[in-house]
């Protein structure tokens, strides 16, 4: 009788899911705090495709009490305001800024210190929950013992005491007096910009995904970030983001991942000022030559960048950024961040050509 021999036995793995959700929505609330990202940014504002003179104008035009409220509160320079964007996805659809602050009005003030502190987002909370648990409740030895945690992230560890040494009652108030004024003032004269991108942009991404898998739509709504989704996400959940183009914002939600992904430039559009001034500022600094080189050679993770460099990671991820948001690198999601460099490399001369060219056919035509 003969015997088969090295035949795979079949594998079920039941701890994935059959399939995962992909949810594309335009969602004027998530929009609202990634105005706030960008915005309240200062330090970044160079690096936005708005530019920093349009977005310092931006926060200059607001009262001086509110600008305080949102940069002593770091809303965007640690981005703590896409902190709520798990409350935003669990807003029902369309997720307008009215729905939103409903929500926010009807939530207790704890489950709130815990959406600010990250607790529902497993990729940057490594703290036991129930610590965390108490440490938003007040408990002051849970909360020393977050801290003890947080020690070696400076920036991180004096923006988590803040929050949690803060009453509940405090943080709520102070974001439902703070959100519909900052809406009215930066977020409502642009919103019809706005809405009318992303629109069109879900659109082109919906036409994506009858043709592409739920990761590569990913790598491409991101321009370079390869995202394979574990067995606990369910739902990967897409919200285009105008004002803090070019950069991604990446928040998990319990079994949700969202991409706050920049709407990409209309076809019609042509080369924008934007994409070729990030090119070439890509390519404009020694470091980030130098990190090109070595990728040259292969794959690298985000600790030997740093290494390569003689800085620290969070300088390196800074300029690997730069890099990805240019085209130029790919980012692997893995334990450490896995940099690729692209195959398709951005065709430099070619581009400028083509901006030029746009430029002197829009002063010609009558």
């Amino acid at each position: 009788m003969a015997v088969e021999r090295n035949r795979r036995a079949p594998v079920l793995d039941l701890s994935r899911p059959g399939s995962v959700q992909v949810e594309l929505d335009v969602a004027e609330a998530a929009e609202v705090l990634m105005s706030i990202c960008a915005v309240g940014d200062v330090a970044d504002h160079d690096t936005y495709d708005l530019g920093s003179e349009w977005l310092q104008a931006r926060l200059d035009s607001i009262p001086d009490d509110l600008r305080e409220e949102v940069l002593g509160l770091r809303l965007g320079a640690m981005k703590v305001a896409a902190h709520l964007l798990g409350i935003v996805y669990e807003t029902p659809k369309p997720r307008t800024f009215a729905a939103f602050m409903e929500r926010l009005r009807s939530i207790d003030p704890i489950e709130l210190k815990l959406h600010l502190f990250g607790h529902y987002d497993t990729t940057s909370n490594h703290i036991a929950p129930d610590v965390v648990e108490r440490a938003a409740g007040g408990d002051s030895g849970a909360i020393e013992r977050v801290l003890e945690e947080l020690a070696e992230w400076s920036d991180k560890h004096e923006l988590y005491r803040a929050i949690l040494e803060m009453e509940g009652d405090e943080v709520k108030t102070r974001l439902l007096n703070l959100l519909p004024r900052w809406y009215e003032r930066v977020f409502a004269p642009y919103e019809q910009q706005w809405r009318e991108a992303a629109e069109r942009d879900a659109e082109a991404k919906r036409a994506l995904l009858t043709r592409h898998t739920p990761e590569q739509l990913v790598e491409l709504a991101t321009r370079g970030y390869q995202y394979t989704p574990p067995a606990a996400i369910r739902t990967i959940a897409f919200f285009p983001s105008w004002f803090m183009r070019p950069w991604v914002i990446l928040w998990e939600h319990k079994s949700t991942k969202i991409f706050c992904y920049p709407i990409a430039p209309a076809p019609e559009e042509g080369t924008s000022p934007a994409e070729v001034a990030r090119i070439y500022k890509a390519l404009g600094d020694e470091g980030r030559l130098k990190l090109l080189r070595r990728l040259s050679d292969g794959p690298m993770k985000l600790s030997e960048a740093a290494s390569e460099l003689g800085v620290a990671k969070s300088t390196a991820h800074h300029h690997l950024a730069i890099l990805r948001q240019a085209g130029f690198v790919t980012i692997r999601d893995e334990d450490e961040n896995v940099y690729s460099l692209r195959t398709d490399l951005p065709q430099t001369g070619e581009l400028l050509n083509a901006y030029l060219a746009a430029s002197r056919s829009s002063a010609t035509s009558p």
